[in-house]
């Protein structure tokens, strides 16, 4: 840590930071030294505690009834006075006049917002959502998707490796994206020729903050616009999937039932974008960033390349590339009583935020954790988050960056990085969007 660091309460969530220098890992490092929960009044957002300790958000998630979801899962910016915020909702409104549906929807929100997904769920109604696509992600369906992954994978790096010669692409957005991408729309039973409307509404959905991802840069409301279009795309679905139902994903919520009735419309087309985002940007970015260490740790790549069929081997580096990469950087909760940790007083509704990056190289927990090792082990992260939200889509996460790595690593005849990559500025799902790489690779074997 830079011994003339000095905190600012910003450090830890603006997103202008996220996408000037990624996790704010300086931060982090001197709140665990000096202060791992703190009440920080960032601007633009409302007051919260940073949680940095891994034993204390483990505290922290695995009691529910203590340390609410609803109503701020995700630490966002907030208006600054509620003359503004007055405004801003008849600007939404007025945004989504064609759509009486949605409309209802808003009129009725408060501040649970247009979308309430499991993220956003406490008990009774968590665990009985959550149930409901459960057996599609037990370990006998998630192994049956292997034959799938490795078909998709194998079209993708054959497109990329082209007639053999040496190549420059965009990491992040050629190839990064795409396996998960196929999967996971595949699974819903999104056509081919939709794939890059759920990657347009993803991108604006996860990375709102980033001009470059928004439907207008410097238009803050038209996340809005996203959100109309992911009901309208999913109303649809939904319509057709309970005409004609099928095997996939997407019937199985179409035709859902929570206590005996069809899911109400804002938590049906929530359920949907919940799947279709979270299954494909987190684990795209712990691919673009687990291929960024291996590229800054040549020892650690080459130890992967003679290593890549040592099966053990290759999922203690997964884990490494996902604690190393912690896409998803925040959640947060809402203290239901007053609630004392490392000797302060919690009071009842306050904010916790949750920092899983700041957790994963908790010193207590991992031995020297800004070292990238392959071989970690133990490796208690905890991307995947921990407790009755931990991320029920882990094991396909688990499976597809096995399955590319697998794959890509024994194909590369040369590989380098041309530039020092760009970071999402964002600072809830967060990560490379661009990664610039030369490379050759060989034909499959």
């Amino acid at each position: 840590m830079n011994a003339g660091y000095t905190f600012h309460d910003d450090d830890v969530i603006a997103p202008e930071i996220y996408g000037r220098i990624g996790h704010p890992h300086e931060a982090f490092a001197w709140l665990r030294a000096n202060d791992p929960l703190r009440y920080v009044h960032p601007t633009n957002f409302r007051p919260f505690w940073v949680v940095t300790r891994h034993a204390d958000v483990v505290e922290i998630e695995k009691q529910p009834d203590v340390f609410a979801s609803e109503p701020r899962p995700i630490l966002g910016p907030e208006a600054s006075s509620p003359q503004l915020r007055e405004e801003v909702l008849g600007e939404i409104f007025r945004r989504l006049q064609d759509s009486p549906r949605l409309l209802q929807v808003l009129a009725t929100a408060g501040q649970a917002g247009l979308i309430r997904s499991l993220v956003q769920m406490d008990p009774p109604d968590h665990p009985k959502y959550r149930a409901l696509v459960q057996p599609w992600f037990k370990p006998s369906n998630i192994k049956r998707l292997e034959d799938s992954l490795q078909t998709i994978i194998t079209r993708i790096l054959d497109d990329m490796m082209g007639d053999g010669t040496v190549r420059e692409l965009d990491f992040v957005q050629d190839v990064a994206v795409w396996p998960p991408l196929k999967l996971i729309t595949q699974l819903l039973g999104v056509p081919d020729e939709d794939e890059w409307r759920i990657l347009k509404l993803t991108n604006e959905l996860f990375a709102g903050d980033d001009p470059e991802m928004k439907r207008v840069g410097e238009d803050p409301l038209s996340i809005f616009e996203t959100i109309k279009d992911l009901y309208d795309y999913f109303t649809r679905l939904t319509d057709e999937r309970r005409a004609h139902p099928t095997e996939d994903l997407a019937s199985y919520i179409a035709n859902g039932r929570i206590d005996g009735e069809y899911l109400p419309y804002k938590e049906l087309i929530s359920y949907y974008t919940i799947v279709a985002t979270a299954g494909h940007e987190t684990t795209r970015t712990a691919i673009s960033g687990g291929l960024h260490a291996l590229l800054r740790n040549p020892d650690q790549l080459e130890l992967l390349q003679k290593n890549i069929h040592d099966e053990e081997l290759v999922k203690l580096a997964v884990e490494e590339m996902i604690r190393w990469t912690t896409p998803v950087a925040q959640f947060s909760r809402t203290a239901t009583r007053d609630y004392s940790l490392r000797g302060k007083q919690i009071k009842a509704g306050d904010t916790v935020g949750l920092m899983y990056a700041a957790a994963n190289f908790d010193e207590e927990i991992f031995d020297a954790p800004f070292e990238f090792r392959i071989d970690r082990k133990p490796n208690r992260h905890l991307a995947f988050g921990t407790g009755p939200h931990q991320c029920l889509g882990l094991l396909l996460a688990r499976l597809e960056m096995r399955i590319f790595f697998t794959q890509f690593i024994p194909r590369i005849d040369m590989i380098e990085l041309t530039g020092p990559g760009e970071h999402l500025r964002a600072s809830f799902v967060h990560g490379f969007k661009h990664l610039p790489i030369r490379y050759r690779l060989r034909p499959a074997a």
